[in-house]
């Protein structure tokens, strides 16, 4: 399972950041190139760079801190479009842009990162999951009862390993 909730975590980073590239596409189609010196900074190190370590981390040792960082950065890239293209008002705001060649790239690319954002917060949250985490619970789970006695561990079979209550 591991190696399950890495591979999608890779193709959910590769699905956001050929989305973001097409995205800035059509930033620089529309002419919409308006960001303060803070959200440059918040785009490349959120949006395009966390997913990328995120990813890496995901195919190591590390997959729980992979899974939070992607869930971290897919968060705040949701967030940060929905928020700049959606709801503030401004030049990046889809409801204000000046009609042009670009107006429908640019509004569907503001969509798709939307919902790829989405995706990838979901994509993130469930590589947190014990199950895809730790590896030896694909073949044993176990159900502990502290009724009459000590724990019992059951495996698949439910074969009890411990004393019968």
């Amino acid at each position: 399972m591991m190696r399950k909730a890495a591979a999608y975590g890779t193709a959910m980073v590769v699905l956001a950041t050929v989305a973001n590239l097409l995205h800035a596409v059509s930033h620089v189609g529309q002419d919409v190139m308006s960001l303060e010196a803070w959200q440059w900074a918040y785009v490349i190190g959120v949006i395009f760079l966390s997913p990328v370590v995120a990813a890496a981390l995901l195919w190591t040792p590390l997959l729980l801190a992979g899974a939070w960082l992607l869930l971290a950065s897919m968060s705040g890239s949701f967030v940060f479009d929905l928020a700049y293209h959606f709801l503030i008002p401004g030049p990046d705001n889809v409801f204000t842009l000046q009609p042009g060649v670009w107006l429908v790239a640019f509004w569907s690319s503001s969509l798709i990162l939307v919902a790829v954002s989405g995706l990838g917060c979901l994509v993130g949250g469930l590589g947190r999951l014990p199950a895809l985490a730790l590896p030896h619970l694909d073949t044993v789970y176990r159900q502990v009862r502290f009724t009459n006695g000590p724990p019992m561990i059951r495996t698949e079979s439910h074969q009890a390993t411990g004393p019968q209550t």
